[in-house]
């Protein structure tokens, strides 16, 4: 943190004005995009309409506001327009935050914030035509096919400054996180949230059973499996597991708790098929079997079986927290540990400059240090901050009981290497047809699924790379 920064921040302090993705659908996403739902906020390439909580339709209460002593005069007066892919009521919430910081900063800096639908095609548009926003909020998994198209912009020094200085926050999130956003030797995002799986579960069904869920850890592989056993009976399925996109994201955090991985450290080979993914496979494929084998297809139908009192659990992203808090019987925690090293599969919302314009920069720098450190507030969206302070700050509790339940899983979270395209020829175009065919009954060898399936995500992945040179 320079010396000017810290300062600036102590006197902001001292003023007492600086205080602190519908459903998924799963598969078939294009080879050089993600799955149709990784990630919050509703867009054809993306996440589900309803991610989060519940709608902000004015200003968020709680956090610090804006001040001239936290930024420099390098941004006053901008105008900053920011796209996101929050189309849902995170998006409401996004854009109260937009609106309390531009209302409260005295440097004249405002942030419009505007949704787009199918948001990365709205950007590469926007960009053959030279219209692009001065900034855009990006998933994780898009990151290095828009650094690749030239869409997003490196973060100048200055806006890294801005923004709190590029030591300082890298101390405040996790290695996983914080490195998607740096593509060849150069910083393209400050990361906003994590949104992991999250085990929703029956609270009565479990307090009739005498069934403790830990608050403190992920359940182990005996106590999820004792609590599957216990409460499969009497036309209750112990857990409610699909296909598509939940058991997709499920086979990708087990293959690591097994040990293994869906690619290489370069992002260049896949190794799905792998016996740490034929473990992840198998152990899928019999649960299912023996709890909701009749339960397929889009929709995300586990999910309904479950808020019909119809099973005792199912795991899917946030963006069902939204509905599930209208429902009295939920309770929130995390993902099991079934293998022996924990990992839970989940996405990020980043910050990205679309615009190499200086004063720009620095200004969208301003608004996104401001976000950062306000991004307990976020959590209404229903997503886990991403930062630390916020994840242990005392608020997140009172502000989202839900999100505060799983937010540990954060530090679970891997991501892909920011190589163009991967998680499409990984996930859509790879393992998730394999492993829907096994999981339905229509392919009996999921090591000779999984093999196929690899062959043809590398023969994509070195496409990619051709097209990407």
């Amino acid at each position: 943190m320079s010396r000017r920064w810290g300062l600036a921040l102590l006197m902001a302090m001292l003023a007492g004005i600086l205080a602190a993705c519908g459903g998924g659908t799963g598969g078939g996403a294009a080879a050089t995009s993600a799955p149709s739902n990784t990630g919050g906020g509703a867009a054809a390439t993306s996440a589900p309409s309803n991610a989060g909580g519940a709608a902000a339709t004015s200003a968020p209460s709680g956090g610090g506001s804006a001040s001239a002593g936290a930024c420099s005069d390098a941004g006053k007066g901008q105008q900053i327009t920011m796209w996101s892919p929050l189309t849902g009521p995170d998006g409401d919430e996004m854009t109260g935050l937009a609106n309390k910081f531009s209302q409260e900063n005295s440097l004249g800096i405002k942030v419009t914030h505007t949704a787009q639908p199918d948001y990365l095609q709205k950007l590469n548009t926007a960009a053959a035509g030279n219209s692009l926003p001065d900034m855009t909020v990006i998933r994780a998994g898009d990151i290095g096919e828009m650094v690749a198209r030239n869409v997003l912009k490196p973060m100048s020094d200055a806006a890294l400054t801005e923004a709190g200085g590029a030591d300082a926050l890298q101390s405040q999130f996790t290695e996983a996180v914080w490195n998607a956003g740096q593509v060849k030797d150069k910083r393209y995002t400050i990361p906003l949230d994590t949104h992991p799986l999250v085990l929703y579960y029956n609270k009565d069904m479990f307090q009739k059973a005498g069934i403790t869920v830990p608050t403190d850890r992920p359940m182990t592989k005996e106590e999820f499996e004792k609590a599957v056993d216990a409460l499969n009976k009497d036309g209750v399925a112990g857990v409610a597991l699909g296909t598509a996109f939940q058991t997709g994201a499920w086979f990708q955090a087990l293959i690591r708790q097994f040990g293994g991985d869906i690619t290489d450290a370069t992002g260049s080979k896949a190794t799905f098929n792998s016996d740490a993914g034929v473990q992840a496979a198998t152990y899928i494929h019999d649960l299912k079997a023996k709890t909701t084998p009749q339960v397929n297809g889009a929709g995300d139908p586990e999910v309904k079986l479950f808020q019909q009192q119809k099973a005792a659990m199912v795991f899917h992203g946030p963006w069902h927290i939204s509905d599930m808090v209208k429902l009295p019987f939920v309770g929130f925690a995390e993902m099991p540990q079934i293998g022996s090293t924990y990992s839970v599969w989940g996405n990020s919302h980043q910050l990205a400059m679309t615009t190499e314009d200086p004063a720009k920069q620095a200004a969208a720098g301003c608004w996104v240090g401001w976000l950062s450190q306000n991004s307990v507030q976020w959590a209404k969206a229903g997503q886990v901050p991403a930062r630390k302070s916020a994840r242990e700050s005392a608020d997140l509790a009172s502000v989202s009981p839900p999100v505060a339940a799983f937010a540990k899983e954060v530090e679970a979270v891997k991501f892909l290497p920011p190589v163009p395209g991967l998680e499409g020829a990984l996930w859509g175009q790879g393992f998730e047809p394999a492993l829907n065919a096994y999981l339905l009954g229509q392919s009996q060898d999921i090591k000779q699924g999984l093999n196929d399936a690899a062959a043809k995500s590398d023969k994509i992945i070195q496409d990619n790379a051709a097209k990407y040179k």
